[in-house]
């Protein structure tokens, strides 16, 4: 991690530790992202291996499907949170997943422009799950660096680490698999945990 980046998240972190520490309240979203993508890879493993029609249509369902729900549940905890204004930890941490989310978006339609372009998409397709999971660490890295919780660090490299080994299963059917697990492992379990210290 380069100094300057390590600087900036001392700096967001004393700003934080001045405003008050407090719960992350951030656990719901990741639970249901994680629930909801990872049934969506297997959806896709199930069309890829012919479990369910193998038509873009239906990738298309999973997929759409899965975001609108997300996105409709995502809205709502959105509007929750902010009647209770969090500490300013939570806060924090909070803008480190909204740019995670914006990056995710941005990036899925980079990869659509390029692959329209190029007539080639399946190549494409293997970067997409490794890349949405370094992003995944990266919201937990700083998660973890912001509030303190030790545990969340380890998420953060779990996160790290599967994004390689998801490369190690390009062109197989089996990596849709993998990143549902990962999903399952580094946002809904995390994810969970949080929502029950919050309740705590």
């Amino acid at each position: 991690m380069s100094d300057s980046l390590q600087n900036d998240i001392a700096y967001m972190k004393s700003l934080a530790e001045a405003g008050g520490a407090g719960p992350l309240r951030n656990g719901a979203t990741l639970f249901w992202a994680g629930l909801l993508y990872g049934l969506a890879a297997v959806g896709q493993y199930s069309i890829v291996v012919g479990w369910l029609p193998r038509t873009n249509v239906m990738g298309m369902i999973v997929w759409f499907g899965a975001s609108i729900v997300f996105g409709i549940l995502a809205t709502c905890l959105g509007f929750a949170r902010r009647r209770e204004p969090g500490s300013a930890t939570d806060r924090a941490a909070g803008y480190a997943w909204s740019a995670v989310g914006l990056g995710i978006i941005a990036f899925i339609l980079t990869v659509v422009i390029i692959a329209n372009r190029t007539h080639e998409f399946s190549s494409l397709s293997f970067v997409m799950a490794p890349a949405i999971l370094l992003m995944y660490g990266m919201g937990w890295w700083v998660s973890a660096k912001m509030s303190g919780i030790g545990w969340l660090k380890l998420v953060a490299i779990g996160s790290f680490l599967g994004a390689p080994a998801l490369g190690l299963m390009s062109g197989m059917p089996e990596q849709l698999l993998a990143y549902a697990a990962c999903l399952i492992l580094f946002a809904m379990v995390p994810g969970l945990v949080l929502m029950r210290a919050q309740k705590a």
